[in-house]
């Protein structure tokens, strides 16, 4: 069980590689769980999609009703688009589940949950299960920490998942609240105001949230061409605390103002 947030996983069935697609969806929905679980988040269903439109990378219908992600290049169906940047998409359409507009408050939602995901990886969170790499779930959550400190502890777990990393070559990041924040302290309100207008516009280019008409122009592709699993009836809502393996318990944080 992935993430038992999420009722039901599709992947498109006539795309090739389904399985592959299959178990990425598992993927992405088991590395937000955490996320998910301390703000007792749902997904109903969570669903490969292939629009028409190659801008367009994920939904949000009725507010986690279904999440739908472009798993694939609109140019090349046989290719998937790197993890870390579906897992951004995924970051953002789970925003949408409490925040419509692309608006000041969304961004800091959005900032919030890119620093957490930043973290869980850095410790070497994949998921539960058949997907965990042996990392300790705990209870509890800390939702106490301010906004410098948020900074701070993003920088050190995308350093630490860098040296993890450095086999593999240079880490990904989510374009992380770390970042975002240090931008604000050493610019004005008035920069500040044009820089979130640049973040939105760009953001609206591929979020379906913006896009007229994109539930139902997505609908016969994601109703017709589908592999199902078992939907699940019961979930749980308990928040988790991720420890690293050979340390004190390390809580995740999020933001209150």
């Amino acid at each position: 069980m992935s993430n038992p947030l999420v009722g039901s996983v599709h992947a498109l069935k006539r795309r090739p590689q389904s399985a592959e697609a299959l178990e990425l969806l598992h993927r992405l929905s088991a590395q937000v769980r955490p996320i998910m679980a301390a703000r007792k988040w749902r997904v109903q269903v969570l669903r490969e999609f292939f629009p028409t439109n190659p801008n367009l990378l994920g939904l949000n219908v009725n507010r986690g009703q279904e999440i739908r992600i472009r798993l694939r290049p609109s140019h090349d169906a046989t290719q998937f688009l790197p993890f870390y940047d579906l897992l951004g998409t995924m970051l953002h359409e789970l925003v949408h589940i409490v925040r419509g507009p692309h608006d000041a408050e969304f961004y800091r939602m959005l900032d919030e949950l890119k620093a957490e995901a930043e973290v869980l990886l850095a410790k070497g969170y994949r998921g539960d299960g058949f997907f965990s790499e042996g990392t300790r779930v705990g209870v509890g959550v800390s939702h106490n920490v301010p906004r410098h400190g948020l900074r701070e502890q993003t920088v050190r777990a995308v350093e630490a998942r860098r040296r993890r990393e450095m086999l593999g070559g240079p880490p990904r990041t989510l374009g992380g609240a770390g970042n975002w924040v240090a931008v604000q302290a050493r610019n004005t309100p008035a920069r500040m105001a044009a820089l979130a207008m640049e973040r939105r516009l760009k953001d609206e280019k591929w979020c379906g949230e913006s896009m007229a008409g994109a539930v139902s122009a997505t609908q016969p592709d994601s109703d017709d061409d589908i592999v199902e699993v078992v939907r699940l009836t019961t979930v749980s809502c308990e928040p988790i605390e991720i420890h690293d393996s050979d340390s004190e318990p390390e809580h995740i944080h999020v933001i209150d103002d």
